[in-house]
């Protein structure tokens, strides 16, 4: 489940989005949460590009990963399954979340 890119549906806002789930599986598999990280089209200083070039991300835009703006979710609020993110991107997304938490 770590890594993977779903569309999430919130009542906060009325369009469903797609984010990345950040939290480890063996909290995923324990708790009703996970924490996630929102996926915008819009640059910005704290956001991780993220490389599509197989396609296996399910994202249809150039897209970003909003690391200064990660949390929690229930897990009903996942819609579906769209893709994974590549390895790759993977270091790049951590360094960034670590970044805007102060632990790197």
């Amino acid at each position: 489940m770590r890594g993977e890119v779903w569309v999430v549906a919130l009542r906060a806002h009325p369009k469903p989005r797609p984010a990345i789930i950040l939290s480890i599986n063996p909290v995923n598999d324990l708790c009703p949460d996970i924490i996630v990280i929102p996926v915008t089209t819009k640059q910005g200083p704290l956001r991780i590009l993220i490389s599509d070039a197989q396609g296996g991300t399910g994202l249809q835009e150039k897209s970003y990963a909003k690391c200064e703006a990660l949390g929690p979710v229930h897990k009903s609020c996942l819609k579906q399954k769209i893709g994974i993110i590549p390895p790759q991107d993977w270091n790049k997304i951590e360094s960034g979340v670590k970044r805007v938490l102060g632990l790197k």
